[in-house]
């Protein structure tokens, strides 16, 4: 059945918006052993990418595994333990996911050079 364009105009005025899907943090250690520190670390790394802890989705894997998802996220940022094949610090779109991989907050807190790298990395993806 063909839609008339005009009787569609009429019933539909409103425009359409695309939303886009929230990043997603993956954690290799679950929320509640995260320190205070370094969750207010998280928290200035989202704050510079234009996100909070509120507008994003935060999910603990102990080993990084995007395959098992039902729905693929559009972007991820990963800390944890680094995975073979995927480079730290580097945007890359495995099976159409943007994704950076960086060391543990823990680690990270501590390592100067490794949150310029980070840094360098999400204005690369988050165009900041």
């Amino acid at each position: 059945m063909d839609v008339n364009p005009i009787l569609f105009d009429s019933l539909f005025p409103e425009g359409l918006f695309a939303i886009s899907p929230s990043p997603i943090i993956i954690l290799d250690q679950p929320w509640e052993t995260i320190t205070a520190s370094e969750k207010i670390l998280l928290e200035k790394i989202l704050t510079a990418i234009k996100q909070t802890l509120n507008t994003v989705s935060i999910k603990y894997q102990d080993s990084l595994d995007l395959s098992a998802w039902a729905e693929k996220p559009s972007q991820v940022i990963y800390f944890g333990m680094p995975v073979k094949g995927i480079p730290l610090y580097e945007t890359i779109t495995p099976n159409g996911v943007r994704m950076i991989a960086s060391g543990n907050l823990k680690d990270l807190s501590s390592n100067e050079d490794a949150r310029k790298k980070l840094w360098q990395a999400l204005k690369k993806q988050f165009s900041v």
